[in-house]
Order: structure tokens, then C-alpha cells, then sequence
């Protein structure tokens, strides 16, 4: 790495999260080298409130720091699950810490079928319900295309999901008016 390259780590190896940060980091820091660290969110396997998710995101960030300390920045992505009366919905959390500021940005959330919604638990992973009741060949790229990707037939895809909170969160840390 170049002395003036910046360094940012992400604190997950998931193929979806990477592709949509080297999205974004190759749009608005072309400069930055990108390194992937396997870290436990502290989180339950299927956040079910934002807040959870949150904290998922901010621990990833904090044991990518134990890992790797001397980056310029650290993204922590989580997807998480939501209700309310209308149903269950899919959606994903960003924060990223840039030169000692935090940025917070959430995607739009898609809305589950309600016979995955019905077997949902914080314990398992969502993914292996929708494997086991989309027998197609979306399930096949599941890695990439996350839940919300076979459920609108990759009309909205899990990077889209981490692409969209990305440009929330660097968007609010990149306003000097929002740091005051």
C-alpha cells in the first residue's frame, strides 16, 4: 500500500457486502485499498430491530479494530429483519467510521412472503428457509443475491441492499455541516 493510499477495512469476508463496498469505495475513495476481515457481530443470526442491527454493525467495526488497528476507516454491514402491521420486511445497516466520525445509513426494505415470514427465527439463518422453499436456480446464487434478491426475482438484490445504506452513511459523514 502507497503512503498516501487510504486503507479501509470491512469487518465481514461475505461476497455480497465486498462487492457492494468495492462499489462504493471505488466511487468515492479510488484511492483506498479495501481488506476483509472475518468478525462475529455479537448479534443474533437474524436481527429482528434496527437497534440490533446497529449494535451487529458497531461490534463488527470494534473487533475489525482488535484485528486490525491502523486503518483509516472500518464498515460494519448487517442485514436485519423488521415488522409492523403491514408484514415482515428484509433490509440492511451500514456504519462506518471514517476519520473518527460515524456514519449511519439504512436500505430500502423488501417485504417477505408471509410463508417465510411465518417460520422466522432470531436463532437461524433466513437464508436456509429461503433455500429450502425457493427451489430455483436463484437459490443457486444466494451468496450474491441474498434473500431479497430471489425474492424480487434480482430486482433488488442484498448488494443493492449494502450499496444503498453505504451511500446513506458516507453521504451524512461527508457533509461537513453534519459533523459540527
Amino acid at each position: 500500500m502507497a503512503k498516501d493510499e487510504m486503507k479501509i477495512v470491512l469487518s465481514s469476508t461475505n461476497k455480497a457486502k465486498k462487492k457492494a463496498v468495492e462499489e462504493i469505495i471505488s466511487k468515492y475513495y479510488p484511492e483506498a485499498c479495501l481488506e476483509c476481515v472475518d468478525v462475529d457481530s455479537g448479534v443474533s443470526k437474524t436481527p429482528d430491530t434496527d437497534e440490533e442491527g446497529i449494535d451487529g454493525c458497531i461490534n463488527r467495526i470494534q473487533k475489525a479494530k482488535d484485528q486490525i488497528g491502523n486503518a483509516d476507516g472500518y464498515i460494519g454491514l448487517e442485514g436485519i429483519i423488521t415488522k409492523n402491521k403491514y408484514g415482515t420486511f428484509i433490509c440492511g445497516w451500514c456504519v462506518i467510521e471514517l476519520n473518527s466520525n460515524m456514519g449511519f445509513g439504512c436500505s430500502a426494505k423488501v417485504k417477505i412472503p408471509k410463508f417465510i415470514a411465518e417460520k422466522i427465527t432470531t436463532f437461524g439463518e433466513l437464508s436456509s428457509l429461503v433455500k429450502a422453499k425457493y427451489p430455483s436456480k436463484l437459490v443457486e446464487e444466494i451468496d450474491v443475491i441474498g434473500t431479497n434478491g430471489i425474492i424480487t426475482n434480482k430486482g433488488y438484490t442484498r448488494v443493492n441492499e449494502f450499496v444503498d445504506a453505504l451511500e446513506c452513511a458516507i453521504g451524512f459523514i461527508s457533509n461537513p455541516s453534519n459533523l459540527k
